[in-house]
């Protein structure tokens, strides 16, 4: 659990508090969490505001084609994204996991973290099967994956559209984001053959328009959306 999403808890069972049928107790409660509030910069119109965090990426960097799904899953959720690595010990070793925070409304913020659950091991498992069948190099798997996940995107987005982020989320993250530093995205490189990139990047493109979803509905039925049958 984040820091901010422990204080806003915390706020809320103090405002709960303040509604106390017992005078001094409503009154401390009250004081209590205008100070949490004051000192963490959080309003009280932001305190529905969750993180949620989908699966790690198994590196310490954030490729180019990982944020462009990340950044589709910005533009129909209506959350905003912050990118973090850490260090754990695997087989002796030290390895790094990359968890991207999806910050927002509860909704919206567990709409963004489900939809980078099921599209991103689609991702991987396509790009595996690429490197397989061709013989792919590294440069030329990222290069499969970013024309893959610019098509898989471009269907999440007709399927869904585009939302605004609302004030409070756009209030919040002007705060939590002031000093922090942009991410750093690895580029997609050239493996130097220009003929061979656009066939990699063309074919990704044809078979990210093959990616599905899984989407919970208002009533929390899920149904099965095919992104590939929707038009462009």
């Amino acid at each position: 659990m984040s820091m901010d999403k422990r204080y806003q808890e915390k706020i809320r069972k103090l405002l709960a508090l303040s509604q106390s049928d017992n005078p001094h107790e409503a009154e401390t409660a009250k004081r209590q969490a205008v100070s949490l509030m004051k000192k963490y910069r959080i309003d009280t119109d932001e305190l529905d505001i969750i993180s949620t965090y989908p699966r790690p990426i198994k590196r310490k960097t954030i490729k180019e084609y990982e944020s462009i799904l990340v950044s589709a899953i910005m533009s129909i959720s209506g959350v905003y994204a912050l990118h973090g690595a850490r260090p754990r010990i695997y087989g002796g070793r030290i390895v790094w996991d990359s968890r991207v925070e999806f910050i927002g409304l509860e909704r919206d913020a567990e709409l963004a973290a489900y939809s980078f659950d099921v599209i991103y091991p689609q991702l991987e498992k396509a790009r595996k099967e690429f490197q397989k069948t061709y013989g792919a190099s590294a440069q030329q798997a990222d290069l499969y994956c970013k024309g893959w996940i610019v098509s898989a995107c471009r269907k999440l987005v007709n399927v869904f559209g585009k939302r605004d982020k609302p004030e409070e989320v756009v209030k919040h993250k002007a705060n939590k984001q002031e000093g922090v530093e942009p991410t750093k995205i690895k580029d997609t490189k050239s493996s130097g053959n220009r003929g061979l990139d656009f066939n990699c990047l063309t074919l990704g493109h044809a078979h990210g328009k093959n990616a599905s979803l899984n989407v919970a509905t208002t009533d929390q039925q899920e149904k099965q959306l095919r992104i590939g049958g929707v038009s462009s």
